[in-house]
């Protein structure tokens, strides 16, 4: 920029010194007193002027931990909805048998054990074993059969399959029975203790 010439330089001051404006009459302070008396205070905030102005001061700290809370929310929920993934077709699970591991029968009773075959999914064919120890026999149409184990092939609904094995002890004494379920190349075996008492 140039510089200007003394008689410019005047000149220029002149003008701006003409910009000036007056400042206003001492009437206009006290017209405006009145008026802003006259109104009242101002009205309140609205409830969403107010939540504004709260995110708005606490921005720094109130963000981050509404974030990390909505982290914590959604793993919670995440955890408690998440089911268990499916078992592949054909396959099947043994539950625990019904009957109370320990139970007690006379020995001129006959106890019937009900196995619990629980399958996620129906199973064409399962293979089920049932096997007693010297001194337990299974039980049909009113006595005592000579096998040690029995063997068959069924299909398994999805969900529970309860199927019940008659069996009587001939002395007192602790005896343990073995269920084995084979599904496809899956095998599952579970024991029940029965104790058979005098009687």
């Amino acid at each position: 920029m140039s510089e200007l010439e003394p008689s410019e330089e005047r000149a220029l001051r002149e003008q701006l010194g003409a910009l000036r404006e007056d400042p206003p009459e001492l009437g206009f302070q006290a017209s405006l007193h009145r008026r802003l008396a006259a109104a009242g205070p101002p009205e309140p905030a609205s409830g969403w002027d107010r939540v504004r102005s709260f995110f708005r001061r606490g921005a720094p700290v109130l963000w981050p931990a509404v974030g990390v809370a909505a982290g914590v929310a959604a793993f919670l929920i995440l955890s408690a909805v998440q089911t268990p993934p499916a078992a592949p077709q054909g396959s099947a699970e043994v539950a625990q048998p019904l009957e109370t591991p320990g139970t007690a029968v006379p020995a001129s009773k006959v106890a019937v054990i009900k196995l619990d075959f629980t399958a996620d999914v129906a199973v064409e064919e399962a293979d089920f074993q049932v096997s007693l120890p010297e001194g337990l026999s299974f039980w049909a149409d009113g006595e005592d059969l000579p096998l040690r184990s029995f063997q068959w092939t069924q299909p398994l609904n999805a969900g529970s399959n309860v199927i019940p094995i008659a069996v009587r002890g001939h002395k007192p004494g602790r005896y343990l029975v073995t269920a084995m379920a084979r599904a496809g190349d899956q095998k599952i075996e579970h024991d029940v203790v029965l104790e058979v008492t005098d009687g």
